[in-house]
């Protein structure tokens, strides 16, 4: 019998770059228009290593999917798409803007000395698509933001490092900005900020392997009550729901990009009964595994 061989999401440094591990420290940034020129103005289908991606669309129209999401898009444009999330792009012949990559220890590196770094890391680690906000309203001008940023990335210029450390901050706090959300000023907030990030960190690195909340509430030193008032402050969302979201959204990736029987996904996510799997994942997505399956894929994997 032929064993039919699984084609993973593909995983790049940059578009149609393979690679494996991101260089530590590495930050690009590029026109929109140069890079999709030369794949047809279609990125299929992928995701980042260890590499989130900011972009900034000032010309054109076109779509785009983050996971199992897809919406049109009209410039002015401003995406955010944190490593991991698999995300595609079709883009107008003639759009263009900026695209900024970066590893995400040199996020980590200008982050996290910040005063604010549980906000402005929650900011990094959400997915974002929208139009951006106006100087009017945010008092930062993107565009010029990430023209900027392009020079100083692509030159040789003494402070160049600094310069675009400095801009990748303001960036980031344009999207957080951007997104509406509220300033954290005081400590005990800032705190809690921090262990919803170290919560949702800790999900990435156990989400397989079945652990209930009291589990990760005692590996982060708190009471689950605690947590949970640390997650709903944040996001507006219980550490079981954000559980249970996250479990959703690796089902959905490996149901769309995957051709793995449901019930190999559901042992790989933690379940030890694809039945419950199965009743679990109706009960969130409205359709069982196959239906959703059925529904959301395109063409032969």
């Amino acid at each position: 019998m032929q064993v039919r061989r699984e084609r993973p999401i593909p995983v790049f440094r940059l578009y149609g770059e393979t690679a494996e591990a991101t260089v530590p420290g590495f930050v690009h940034a590029e026109r929109i228009g140069t890079s999709a020129a030369l794949h047809d103005w279609e990125i299929a289908p992928h995701r980042h290593g260890a590499l989130s991606q900011g972009l900034v669309i000032t010309k054109g129209t076109g779509a785009l999917s983050l996971d199992a999401s897809r919406e049109e898009f009209c410039a002015p444009w401003l995406v955010w798409v944190p490593s991991g999330v698999v995300h595609a792009f079709s883009f107008r012949p003639g759009t263009d803007g900026v695209v900024l990559s970066l590893a995400d220890d040199f996020l980590a590196a200008v982050l996290d000395p910040d005063p604010e770094a549980g906000r402005l890391r929650a900011t990094t680690e959400a997915t974002f698509s929208g139009r951006p906000g106006s100087p009017e309203e945010i008092d930062l001008d993107l565009a010029g933001l990430v023209q900027t940023l392009a020079r100083e990335a692509a030159g040789a210029l003494p402070g160049a490092a600094s310069a675009v450390a400095a801009l990748v901050k303001l960036l980031v706090v344009g999207v957080l900005r951007t997104r509406a959300a509220r300033s954290i000023t005081e400590p005990a907030a800032l705190a809690r900020a921090d262990l919803h990030r170290r919560f949702r960190r800790l999900v990435e690195m156990h989400l397989r392997e079945g652990w209930p909340i009291a589990r990760f509430a005692a590996s982060l030193g708190v009471t689950p009550d605690r947590l949970h008032a640390a997650c709903t402050e944040a996001v507006r969302r219980s550490p079981q729901g954000i559980l249970h979201d996250r479990l959703m959204l690796e089902a959905k990736r490996s149901l769309i990009y995957t051709t793995l029987p449901v019930s190999k996904i559901a042992f790989d996510l933690g379940f030890n009964d694809p039945a419950y799997f199965s009743r679990f994942f109706a009960a969130r997505a409205g359709s069982s595994p196959a239906t959703f399956r059925r529904e959301n894929r395109s063409g032969e994997i």
